[in-house]
């Protein structure tokens, strides 16, 4: 596809669509470590900003020098970009490791109108996860690309994101020591607030796009 309101210019190559109500491309998903497609049809090549779940080859084989992400909720499209060089999607996300990005809190937010989030540890990048290695703390949120946040003042546990490719942070304990997300339901792309987040609790699912220019 060409162009993307929000991203500047043309030229745009999709690589995913995600269904935040999908568990298709959760952060655990093999997709984000494979070189297999999805729905990777005429339709699904062609479908431009639908709400059908896609992951096209592009996304181990086409070399960039930006990316554009995309959110569409409530039938409204935000998006923007950022510059960012690779040889692949494949090779900044299916090792698992961190890459940071700055984008700013302000501009992940930009993408789902009255979106919340914590306001300490504003992870942002690939691959986001807590620091904590206690296994009591694995279901706390994960992201592929997007933002997470914290209610104490670092990031060893946190409950709050926007992003997409993410998991956890829905799945916790019922005990007085763990906050309780705004309903127990899987959302892969889009915006989960909890515990003391900055404009209340949230789970808010969207469809999620990444393309590459």
């Amino acid at each position: 596809m060409t162009s993307v309101s929000g991203c500047q210019g043309g030229g745009w190559t999709m690589a995913m669509k995600i269904n935040g109500r999908s568990s298709t491309f959760k952060y655990s998903s093999s997709y984000w470590t494979n070189k297999n497609t999805h729905n990777d049809d005429a339709y699904g090549r062609n479908g431009g900003l639908d709400n059908r779940e896609y992951k096209e080859s592009s996304y181990w084989r086409t070399s960039f020098k930006e990316i554009c992400v995309g959110m569409k909720y409530g039938g409204r499209l935000r998006a923007f970009s950022f510059s960012y060089k690779a040889s692949s999607l494949y090779n900044l996300i299916a090792d698992g490791n961190h890459r940071h990005i700055h984008v700013g809190r302000a501009q992940w937010k930009s993408l789902i109108s009255g979106s919340s989030l914590q306001r300490n540890c504003n992870r942002e990048g690939f691959n986001l996860r807590g620091d904590s290695t206690l296994s009591k703390f694995k279901v706390t949120v994960k992201v592929r690309l997007g933002i997470i946040a914290n209610q104490q003042n670092d990031c060893s546990t946190p409950d709050s994101y926007v992003g997409l490719g993410a998991e956890g942070g829905w799945n916790y304990p019922v005990d007085s020591n763990w906050c309780q997300p705004p309903d127990k339901s899987l959302n892969s792309a889009g915006n989960l607030a909890q515990c003391s987040p900055d404009n209340g609790n949230k789970n808010t699912k969207a469809m999620a796009y990444i393309l590459v220019r």
